[in-house]
């Protein structure tokens, strides 16, 4: 062990490809001493054995090392502390450990996140965050494309500053993102031809970081009259503004977002509005779901500052209570560093990557809500599938949040201290994973600008606003009505009273498939939208590439009593219905993953004579 360990690559019998010399069976490896030390667990532990156990594999492996006196583990637990021992003493093997691997943690995969709210500082504040810091933050935190604000330094307002944050994005970023264009007093109407590459057109009309606020409802007038219908405008609208912009958007006839709701009276009139049928979607930021004022006395005024600020006890439980009018859950995430928060004059904002998922998984566990946070994101801005894309969070781990996130350069967060359960271990990013147990795997300039895929699949075919051409980009969602008498939300609402299921509207965007995984695992999560009476399950999340059929199939377990989780864990599902099997290339390794895994699951249940009814239909 004092030369560390070297990791070897084996395969069974593969004689034709052999040399003279060459070792052609596991016993000639064992025989000549290649191996000085052979783990190998045996799937049972004791009682009777089968005569067809004694030629397996596995057998015959402990069997060789028995007779070639190699040491030979078969425990788990020894080999669980051999492992722990190697990595302490710092000879752990030089091998991505993520390659394959198989845990007893209660892994769930989700579809990859979207955060449609984050400011990534760079240009001109690269000291609080850029591109490379900001989006392994957000792949720390199980998210896989981010929307990011134009607030920058120059600010994102014309085709110059456009153009050269694409191009910093494009070196840094590691998972995927859109950029914001930036509405200005003196820009309505010059940049609607950038519509169709931009993730939408922001408008601050409230005070806040940033040097864009608009002043004057002229100049709203201007921006709501010619940013293209089809293109999303997300404004930061607070109180009283929140009901301005509401009437502008009516008058203009236009669909409108509305940035971090924070308040009770914003979130009631934001109900009132989709009740008269008005396209207004809105968001949700997570200091304003799990902190108040009253966190003020632990933060302080200066770290505690924040825009829209930190409001009411009474203003969060409003937000609790409509969960059902809020679309989107986004992080607001605005890094500054500790000693710009504790200076003088110091800068609202908050940072929020890392932390915004177990925060949400915490509530989960504790009945208050499902997540909705993959699905909207497009259906709102009209964004592609991540193809390859999904997260796994350990939904058991319990940890509390520290002071230092690894990532963000802000180097501190507000909820430190917090306990939160559920925790992300894997994020798999258009294939290739790109996040391990707390190790970031892609370098900076893995991501990519994914209005990008949608102009090189002609999803645009002519910029709109001055030349007042149609583009042929999808329409956006916000052009139909969102209400709770016209939901646009996919999914399920269950009135408990009634004991009836209603199925809501579905997208018609095309033949997306709808994954179970989440609702599968989850079946009594729900989210409250009246005291007693009623309760709602949010929309399975989409999940690019895999066919539901299967799932749509099985029949979940009763959750278990204490966590509301089901105990079954279905089967999943192999990706190949409906292909002729005519090469071995066109075999993914997820593919094979699961075709190995449900091999497993077939002879586990045929050895215990369990009935097959899942599996083979």
């Amino acid at each position: 062990m004092a030369d560390g360990v070297e990791p070897v690559q084996w395969t069974f019998e593969e004689l034709d490809s052999l040399t003279d010399g060459e070792p052609s069976h596991l016993s000639d490896f064992l025989a000549k001493k290649h191996f000085d030390l052979v783990i190998n667990l045996p799937i049972r532990n004791g009682g009777a054995r089968r005569v067809s156990s004694f030629m397996t594999h596995g057998y015959r492996t402990r069997r060789f090392a028995v007779d070639y006196s190699v040491p030979l583990i078969t425990d788990v637990k020894c080999a669980k502390l051999l492992v722990e021992a190697i990595c302490l003493c710092g000879r752990a093997p030089a091998m991505k450990t993520h390659t394959d691997c198989m845990t007893s943690r209660q892994l769930v995969k989700l579809p990859g996140f979207v955060d449609v709210h984050v400011h990534v500082r760079e240009p001109g504040a690269t000291h609080k965050e850029d591109f490379a810091s900001g989006t392994a933050a957000a792949l720390a935190g199980g998210i896989t494309m981010i929307l990011a604000m134009p607030n920058t330094n120059p600010a994102i307002t014309d085709h110059h500053s456009f153009t050269l944050v694409k191009e910093l994005a494009r070196a840094g970023a590691r998972c995927d993102y859109a950029l914001y264009l930036g509405a200005s007093s003196d820009n309505p109407g010059t940049i609607t031809d950038l519509a169709p590459a931009a993730a939408g057109l922001k408008m601050y009309l409230n005070e806040t970081y940033t040097t864009l606020k608009l002043k004057n409802l002229t100049d709203w007038s201007k921006h709501f009259d010619r940013w293209p219908k089809k293109f999303p405008l997300c404004v930061h609208a607070e109180s009283q503004t929140t009901a301005a912009v509401l009437l502008l958007a009516t008058l203009h006839s236009r669909p409108i977002h509305i940035c971090h709701v924070a308040r009770k009276e914003e979130i009631e009139i934001i109900r009132a509005a989709k009740e008269k049928g008005l396209p207004v979607t809105c968001e949700v930021c997570p200091h304003h779901l799990f902190l108040t004022e009253k966190d003020l006395l632990r933060l302080g005024p200066k770290l505690g500052s924040v825009r829209p600020v930190l409001s009411t006890e009474e203003d969060q439980q409003a937000l609790w209570d409509n969960l059902d009018i809020i679309d989107v859950f986004a992080t607001d995430h605005a890094p500054h560093t500790l000693e710009e928060k504790t200076s003088e004059k110091a800068p609202p904002g908050f940072p929020g990557l890392e932390t915004i998922l177990p925060l949400l998984l915490t509530a989960v566990h504790e009945g208050r809500l499902t997540m909705e946070f993959h699905h909207n994101p497009r259906r709102i801005f009209n964004l592609p599938e991540q193809p390859g894309t999904y997260v796994e969070v350990d939904l058991d781990e319990e940890w509390e949040i520290p002071q230092c996130p690894a990532y963000s350069k802000a180097h501190w967060t507000p909820f430190a201290g917090i306990k939160v359960r559920g925790a992300v271990h894997r994020v798999v990013l258009r294939g290739q994973v790109a996040y391990m147990d707390g190790q970031i795997l892609v370098n900076p300039g893995f991501g990519q600008d994914v209005r990008e895929w949608q102009t090189k699949k002609q999803w645009f075919l002519a910029p709109q606003g001055i030349s007042g051409q149609e583009s042929s980009r999808p329409p956006s969602s916000l052009e139909c009505p969102i209400s709770p008498e016209n939901p646009t939300r996919l999914g399920v609402v269950k009135d408990i009273d009634k004991q009836e299921t209603h199925k809501l509207d579905v997208w018609e965007g095309g033949d997306v498939q709808f994954s179970e995984l989440y609702s599968k695992l989850q079946p009594e999560s729900v989210i409250k939208l009246q005291p007693e009476s009623l309760a709602k399950t949010l929309a399975p999340h989409d999940f690019p590439g895999l066919d539901m059929s299967e799932y749509l199939k099985l029949q979940p377990r009763a959750p278990s009593p204490l966590f509301g989780l089901s105990s079954h864990v279905p089967i999943p599902p192999h990706r190949l219905s409906g292909h002729h099997v005519l090469s071995v290339r066109m075999f993914s390794k997820e593919q094979l993953n699961d075709l190995f895994n449900l091999a497993q699951t077939l002879r586990m249940f045929v050895h215990k004579d369990r009935p097959l009814d899942h599996i083979l239909k």
